[in-house]
């Protein structure tokens, strides 16, 4: 099952490890959330719409790969990264959270955090995880511009082939 918090636009499919700062920012949670974590956390379940079939093929062929191109844009095939050796992923929200949090140890003098993921703790220098949270930042980005330059060639389509 996939949920949906759609006041953060972030996607988390069920089963995955996820990491989630609080509102506050003084705890982070890393793991396999519950559904009722999912929820207080804004998170509802997203039931996918099944397409029906338009007396137009174009349309329809246009509504199915639209489906596709959000399908595979909410995937760990776009969605993961690695740190050490271990797949991961940073919604836009903990990564704004975590880019916050950072910035404030700098801001402090301090050279070097720890932050857990999953169990595991990663200790970096300040400006390590900032160039890291730039990357993956840039790489978001990117990849949101190639998922909508997708989404806009499709819907100029008119044939099916």
């Amino acid at each position: 099952m996939r949920y949906y918090n759609e006041q953060t636009d972030t996607w988390y499919i069920e089963g995955n490890s996820m990491s989630h700062l609080s509102e506050d920012g003084t705890s982070l949670f890393s793991g396999i959330p519950t559904p009722e974590l999912l929820a207080e956390w804004g998170f509802e379940p997203f039931v996918e719409t099944i397409v029906e079939p338009t007396i137009d093929p174009v349309e329809d062929a246009k509504k199915r790969k639209l489906e596709e191109i959000s399908n595979y844009d909410t995937s760990p095939a776009v969605n993961s990264f690695e740190i050490n050796g271990k797949e991961m992923w940073l919604d836009v929200a903990t990564r704004q959270q975590l880019r916050t949090s950072i910035e404030s140890y700098k801001a402090m003098g301090i050279e070097t955090a720890s932050k857990w993921f999953d169990g595991i703790e990663y200790t970096f220098p300040v400006n390590t995880w900032i160039q890291m949270l730039n990357a993956l930042e840039v790489y978001a980005s990117e990849a949101l511009n190639v998922t909508e330059n997708h989404r806009v060639a499709v819907s100029q389509l008119n044939t099916v082939k």
